[in-house]
C-alpha cells in the first residue's frame, strides 16, 4: 500500500477515535470498533461487529499470532450480552483479513463467510507457502530485472507474511456480488471486484448508510495493485480500474466509510476520484520514461519507489510490473526478452513513430 499525495479523509474524518487494540468504540447503535494488530508499519487492522440475532456478526479476522487470538479473547469477553459471535466474513484473502478465521471459526464454532474466488486464491497461495519449491520466485524476479546477488534478499522479504497466515476455515459459505446476507435485523447489500484481490467483498446497507469498504477504499492510502508469481499472466490494473469506477456507481457518497486500515470517514466516490488519479498519473509517468528499453526495476526510481527497501520493495516491483503489464495490453508499451539476463524490457511505441 502506497501513500497519495492528498486524501479526501483529511477533510472527512469522523470526529471518533480510533480503539486501542482490543478496545470496543462504539460507531452507532448495534456497531462497534474494534483493532487488532499486524507486525509491520501498518500496524493495525480494523475490525468491525454488528448486533446480530444471538450475538455479534464480525468482519475480517486480523492476522495469525498469539497476541491477536488473546485479544479476540477478550473481544468477546467484553461484548454487550449475548456475549458471543454469530459469523465472521472474510472481505478477502491476505493475511491481515483471513489469517484466524479458521481458528475463530473453530474456537467460536461460526460459519465464514466470503467469495468463492477469494477462498480458492488463499487455497493456492497456501500450497505455494508449503511447497519447497520456491524457483519460480527466482525466474520471478530475473524477469523484473533484479540482479542475482539481490534476489535470495528479496525472496526472504516476499515471505515475511507467510507466518500470518494460520488455519483456513474448512468450510466456508460462499456469497456473490448482487446478493444480500441478513445480519440481525438488516440486509447487507453485497458488492465485489478485482485488483488488489480477486474477489475482493464489500457491503453496504442504505438503511443505515454504512458501507463497509475492507481494503478497495482506504482515506490515506492506496492499496497494493500487483501482479506475482502466481498471478503473472493476469492484468490486475485493469481489473482494479474497473472495479474503482464501477463501485462508484454503487455507493452512496453520504455514507460512512468503514475502512480496514485509518480512520473512518465520509465520501466513498470522492476518495475513490483520488485513487483514480493516483494510478493513472502514474502510468502517465511510465509511459514519459519508456523512451528507452528498460526493465522493472530500473523504472523503481522514476515512480519514486527506487529507495523502497525491504518488503516494501518487493511490493513496489509487483504493482511497477502490474502497471507496464496494463500498458502492454493496452497497446502503447512493446516488449521484449533481454537473452542475456532472462529480464523482461519494456519501451513506448511513441518511440518508432
Amino acid at each position: 500500500m502506497h501513500t497519495t499525495n492528498r486524501s479526501v479523509a483529511q477533510g472527512n474524518i469522523i470526529n471518533i477515535a480510533p480503539p486501542k487494540f482490543g478496545e470496543l468504540v462504539s460507531i452507532s447503535a448495534g456497531l462497534l470498533w474494534t483493532r487488532l494488530t499486524i507486525p509491520s508499519k501498518l500496524d493495525h487492522i480494523n475490525i468491525y461487529l454488528i448486533k446480530d440475532k444471538g450475538g455479534w456478526f464480525a468482519i475480517d479476522s486480523g492476522p495469525s499470532s498469539d497476541a491477536n487470538r488473546e485479544i479476540w479473547e477478550e473481544i468477546v469477553q467484553k461484548l454487550p450480552e449475548p456475549k458471543k459471535l454469530t459469523g465472521l466474513l472474510v472481505t478477502h484473502c491476505h493475511p491481515d483479513h483471513i489469517g484466524l478465521s479458521g481458528w475463530i471459526q473453530q474456537h467460536f464454532q461460526v460459519p465464514v463467510y466470503a467469495s468463492e474466488n477469494e477462498i480458492s486464491k488463499a487455497r493456492r497461495d497456501e500450497f505455494s507457502r508449503l511447497s519447497s519449491d520456491h524457483e519460480k520466485d527466482d525466474f520471478f524476479y530475473r524477469t523484473l530485472g533484479v540482479s542475482n546477488t539481490e534476489i535470495p534478499e528479496l525472496k526472504k522479504y516476499a515471505r515475511v507474511m507467510d507466518n500470518l497466515y494460520g488455519l483456513l476455515p474448512e468450510k466456508v459459505k460462499i456469497i456473490e456480488k448482487g446478493e444480500s446476507i441478513i445480519i440481525g435485523e438488516n440486509d447487507w447489500d453485497i458488492w465485489s471486484g478485482s485488483g488488489h484481490s480477486v474477489e475482493h467483498i464489500c457491503l453496504k446497507n442504505d438503511k443505515l448508510g454504512i458501507f463497509i469498504s475492507g481494503d478497495q477504499v482506504l482515506p490515506g492510502i492506496t492499496p497494493h495493485v500487483g501482479t506475482d508469481i502466481i498471478s503473472l499472466n493476469d492484468n490486475p490494473i485493469k481489473n482494479w480500474l474497473e472495479s474503482l469506477t464501477d463501485l462508484k456507481s454503487w455507493v452512496n457518497p453520504d455514507y460512512l466509510v468503514l475502512p480496514a486500515h485509518e480512520r473512518i470517514f465520509f465520501n466513498a466516490i470522492a476518495r475513490v476520484d483520488e485513487i483514480l488519479e493516483h494510478h493513472h498519473n502514474l502510468l502517465r509517468t511510465l509511459i514519459r520514461k519508456l523512451d528507452q528499453w528498460l526493465t522493472t526495476d530500473e523504472l523503481l526510481s522514476f515512480v519514486g519507489w527506487g529507495a523502497v527497501k525491504g518488503f516494501g520493495r518487493c511490493l513496489a516491483l509487483e504493482e511497477t510490473f502490474a502497471h507496464l503489464i496494463f500498458l502492454v495490453n493496452s497497446g502503447e508499451v512493446k516488449i521484449q526478452k533481454n537473452e542475456s539476463s532472462d529480464a523482461i524490457e519494456f519501451r513506448s511505441i511513441l518511440v518508432e513513430k
